[in-house]
């Protein structure tokens, strides 16, 4: 109850610095929680991530009015100053105890899956997974939301622009559980928008093998991929640093046993680029490349 009165308290803060700001803090925790729930995270863990994206964006009460709320385009040296509110929301936070769990998500809600965004410029699993799901939804809701220097878009485009950046400035797997979450879409449909999208590669992070509690979170965060539900934890999280495109040739080349020539035929592409597809996946998992096979085989 103390933590969400401090929560409360902080809303207001950022209220009397502007409304706009506030309302948009207040949508984000509300799909930050939803997204968190469908992904299995926990009820204590679901009001975590629900609270610090809440106050994700604090810092901006130390952006100046003229900056905040310019109507137009930002120049680079008023960009520069945006990028700080992280920081600043995380320096404010310092002073409440009792939201010590919020740190990590405020600080790098602009952290990008690349290592492209700021302000340490993590990248993929470095990033704290409250903040890679903050990333997504303040990004959904910004899209949908007018702007001095831009049209809300609709919300089905918007979904489209997360998965399209899935792999390069969002979690792909979050992307996709996202877009899952917001429009239900059959496997039919997931096909549908595969095809309809240019093979892309991805750079995987390290991949590293998780026990006990944090490999079974691991596979219950993997119920979408029903062919890969009964693996090992470690083939979950490799299949879980591939893009959609990625993961499903996969899918279609090891569990289904299609042939590039067959694959290429179900999504409307080449047999050279699928073939191209599953070279550059086996290349990236290297040393787990085998076990990653051999498990997908016995699946």
């Amino acid at each position: 109850m103390e933590k969400q009165h401090t929560v409360e308290v902080l809303t207001a803060l950022i209220a009397a610095k502007e409304v706009d700001t506030t309302n948009h803090c207040r949508r984000v925790a509300s799909l930050a929680a939803g997204l968190a729930m469908a992904i299995g995270l926990d009820q204590g863990q679901v009001e975590s991530v629900r609270q610090t994206a809440q106050i994700h964006d604090l810092g901006k009460i130390s952006i100046p009015d003229e900056i905040l709320t310019k109507p137009g385009r930002l120049t680079g040296e008023e960009y520069a100053v945006i990028q700080r509110h992280p920081r600043a929301g995380h320096r404010l936070l310092t002073a409440f105890p009792e939201l010590g769990f919020t740190l990590a998500g405020v600080l790098h809600h602009h952290e990008r899956w690349d290592g492209q965004g700021y302000p340490n410029r993590l990248r993929g699993e470095e990033i704290p997974l409250e903040s890679r799901i903050i990333t997504i939804v303040d990004s959904f809701d910004a899209m949908c939301s007018d702007r001095p220097y831009s049209k809300a878009r609709l919300k089905g485009d918007a979904v489209d622009e997360i998965v399209r950046c899935a792999g390069s400035q969002f979690d792909p797997w979050l992307a996709e559980a996202f877009a899952d979450s917001m429009t239900g879409r059959s496997s039919e449909e997931k096909c549908e928008r595969v095809t309809q999208t240019q093979l892309k590669g991805v750079t995987l992070p390290t991949v590293v093998a998780t026990v006990g509690e944090e490999a079974n979170r691991e596979r219950k965060s993997a119920w979408r991929w029903h062919m890969l539900e009964q693996t090992a934890p470690l083939v979950t999280m490799v299949a879980r640093s591939l893009s959609s495109c990625e993961r499903l040739v996969v899918e279609l080349h090891y569990i289904e046993r299609l042939s590039s020539r067959e694959i290429a035929e179900v999504l409307e592409t080449t047999e050279e680029q699928i073939a191209n597809t599953l070279a550059a996946v086996r290349d990236r998992v290297t040393s787990v490349r085998h076990a990653f096979v051999e498990t997908l085989c016995k699946a």
